[in-house]
């Protein structure tokens, strides 16, 4: 009985004495994500110089803001409305609709590998071409709506 407690206790506790808590590890991820970016571009610059260093990053905030004024507010609006009628999934949304407007956000942030990973959401994107829809697919088209009916005439009121 007593050795119950005890495992007990060590469970609910820890073998410490204290509870464990989960560790978020997103702040880490985007703390080692942010030093290998400021590590690649110490290197880049070491390469080629500041002058073409900065003019990189400079172009590709302008493209990355020119990007979002392009896509960002229809992007949201297409978001927004497939939210609404209950079609969304995550698979339109990465491949056609976020693809964009992430690209665009990357593209902002300084660095060499978000601007790699942006070009590459851009080439897919460019790649697949405009959204298509698949014939039989289940979701909803625009146009005239065919149904059958009936006229039920009810007796004369007197």
């Amino acid at each position: 009985m007593l050795l119950r407690v005890l495992c007990a206790t060590v469970v609910e506790t820890g073998p410490f004495g204290y509870d464990h808590q989960p560790v978020n590890k997103v702040p880490f991820i985007v703390f080692v994500l942010a030093c290998v970016e400021i590590a690649g571009l110490i290197k880049l610059g070491q390469a080629v110089g500041g002058g073409p260093l900065l003019g990189e990053i400079l172009l590709s905030g302008v493209l990355g803001l020119i990007l979002l004024q392009i896509t960002g507010r229809s992007a949201l609006k297409n978001i927004a409305m497939n939210v609404f009628v209950g079609r969304l999934s995550l698979h339109t949304l990465l491949r056609h609709d976020l693809s964009l407007l992430l690209a665009g956000i990357l593209l902002i942030l300084p660095g060499l590998f978000s601007d790699a990973f942006a070009l590459y959401l851009i080439a897919r994107y460019l790649y697949e071409g405009p959204r298509r829809e698949k014939p039989g697919s289940s979701q909803q088209r625009d146009g005239p709506i065919d149904i059958d009916y009936q006229v039920h005439d009810e007796e004369p009121r007197k």
